[in-house]
């Protein structure tokens, strides 16, 4: 009803059960880091700075929609999805990718023709590597007998549904690509409202 009819009402609901599910994955993530080696940095940090250590993404990011379906929907559903969960985490949320193609409904599509289908449909916008090279100014630690310690930027990337995994797999590649050719790495970690 939400994603197929357009029926907007049903977003705060489906965002409060989003918003969950990054709570659960931050915990997960949290509790990973306190298991870990500390992150190699230039200073010795004391015992209550080691274990003040969280996981938070820089940034928040969607899916896009083609102009087309966007007119048929009247709103992209992840871009909801992800403002809301943004808004209540009080994250930065940034538009980093365009779709280039109109692809047909996946939802018809085997595995295969829909790993085929997503090869080239996105691309980075035309201010995402600013917006990247934005997040990257706060991620650098101090440099060390000349050495660049950099952080790698996290951006949790959104969308309703997983399925084959191909749709979020085409679009971390495009921002993967984009930090690589920038010198800057880049995390990317993906949070749906569903699987299927």
């Amino acid at each position: 009803m939400y994603k197929f009819r357009g029926h907007e009402r049903y977003a705060p609901l489906l965002t409060a059960l989003l918003i969950q599910a990054f709570q659960a994955m931050s915990d997960e993530q949290n509790s990973v880091l306190a298991k870990g080696p500390p992150a190699p940095v230039a200073h010795l940090a004391t015992p209550a700075q080691q274990t003040k250590l969280q996981w938070r993404p820089a940034a928040v990011t969607y899916v896009p929609v083609s102009s087309e379906r966007l007119a048929e929907r009247g709103f992209n559903q992840a871009e909801r999805l992800a403002a809301g969960l943004a808004t209540a985490c009080r994250l930065p949320i940034v538009d980093l990718l365009q779709r280039q193609i109109n692809t047909t409904k996946q939802s018809f599509k085997s595995r295969g023709e829909r790993i085929e289908t997503m090869k080239n449909v996105f691309s980075i916008n035309p201010d995402g590597m600013h917006l990247i090279e934005e997040l990257n100014n706060g991620s650098h630690l101090p440099t060390q007998k000349g050495i660049s310690h950099a952080k790698p930027i996290q951006i949790l990337l959104v969308d309703d549904i997983y399925t084959t995994g191909s749709t979020l797999d085409a679009c971390g590649q495009v921002i993967l690509n984009t930090g690589f050719t920038m010198g800057i790495p880049v995390e990317i970690y993906t949070l749906t409202l569903a699987r299927s």
